[in-house]
């Protein structure tokens, strides 16, 4: 039986999409349409659940239409359903309890006949909370409509691993990505200098298990999150997690790759504060790390950073990557030892 090619749609964080595009890339044919979407054309629907650096995959059907009820005539409604039946086989199940519509004019009487047809057709209710969302917008060709079908029950940024709700982590594809722009691999020594719930660390867990990693906190409810996360995403690998401040912590030097995604702004911390311990990450960074060490330190503290990096001597920049997301541009300053 030959396989079904699907037609998937990713959406990605502003910042992500490079990153991202040579991820799905494994899996078939895809391009970056804009900074926050790309295509997928692949024959491996559950191998896209296996996607680190994207929010959410959907599977997707362009039909020509001028109107949205043109979505309710049979032939739509049958490669609709095919789309559906395709989700049903993923392996292992994906299991969805309501289907939510998410279009302009959702509560129109067409959107809401598509709404209920396609929950007839999955065999689940219409429910505004519901796990299976479905987007209805406009296609890129003139008088074309797109519906699209997301994948899975959760976005797959949200992972299964994050058991507790730890304030301030660190978006999940964002992480991945510092990751790859740090170009961390299985004979790198790795410190987290401020790990907090431990995204980055556990995350690098699933693309290679560095030869030593280390993550420090002096936020006792951070280690124990960081502890029952490396634990819930039973991947191979060691990380040592160090309940102290970094900067007085008696910590064996040696690092080959460091990070920190340090307090920033108002939600934690003193603006002033916070570039002082921005110049004392730096030059601790400095003491822990090999000569040919690279640091990346992602915040807020766009303005304090740079005039940190100013003074600087021991690091040289080589790099920044900006990210977007929900209000917040986070940057990612990229630095090698001088």
């Amino acid at each position: 039986m030959s396989q079904i090619t699907h037609e998937l749609v990713l959406e990605v964080l502003d910042g992500c999409g490079e990153s991202a595009l040579r991820e799905a890339r494994e899996l078939g044919s895809a391009r970056q349409v804009s900074p926050t979407e790309l295509t997928l054309s692949t024959d491996d629907l559950d191998a896209v659940r296996g996607l680190r650096r994207v929010v959410a995959a959907s599977t997707s059907l362009t039909v020509p239409a001028r109107r949205p009820r043109e979505l309710l005539e049979t032939s739509v409604q049958q490669r609709l359903g095919a789309l559906l039946e395709d989700l049903g086989r993923q392996r292992p199940r994906q299991r969805f309890h309501g289907l939510r519509v998410e279009a302009a004019g959702s509560g129109t009487p067409e959107m809401r006949r598509l709404g209920e047809a396609l929950a007839e057709s999955a065999g689940i209710p219409v429910d505004a909370d519901g796990d299976l969302v479905v987007r209805v917008r406009r296609g890129v060709g003139a008088g074309t409509w797109q519906v699209l079908l997301r994948t899975t029950p959760r976005p797959l940024s949200t992972r299964a691993w994050r058991t507790v709700n730890y304030p301030g982590a660190v978006n999940a594809t964002i992480a991945a990505t510092v990751l790859d722009l740090l170009e961390v691999g299985e004979d790198d020594s790795v410190l987290d200098m401020t790990c907090g719930s431990g995204t980055f660390l556990v995350e690098q867990l699933h693309s290679a298990a560095p030869a030593r990693a280390v993550g420090v906190d002096r936020d006792p409810e951070a280690i124990d999150a960081a502890r029952a996360h490396q634990r819930a995403a039973r991947r191979r690998g060691r990380i040592v997690w160090v309940l102290d401040d970094v900067l007085t912590s008696d910590l064996e030097p040696g690092f080959t790759r460091m990070l920190t995604n340090p307090p920033w702004g108002t939600l934690h911390g003193d603006h002033e504060d916070n570039e002082q311990l921005l110049a004392d990450l730096l030059a601790r960074a400095a003491q822990l790390g090999v000569p040919d060490a690279r640091l990346g330190v992602l915040t807020h503290e766009i303005t304090r950073m740079q005039r940190v990096l100013e003074r600087e001597t021991a690091w040289r920049p080589v790099g920044e990557h900006r990210f977007f997301q929900k209000g917040h541009h986070p940057r990612l300053f990229l630095l090698e030892r001088r």
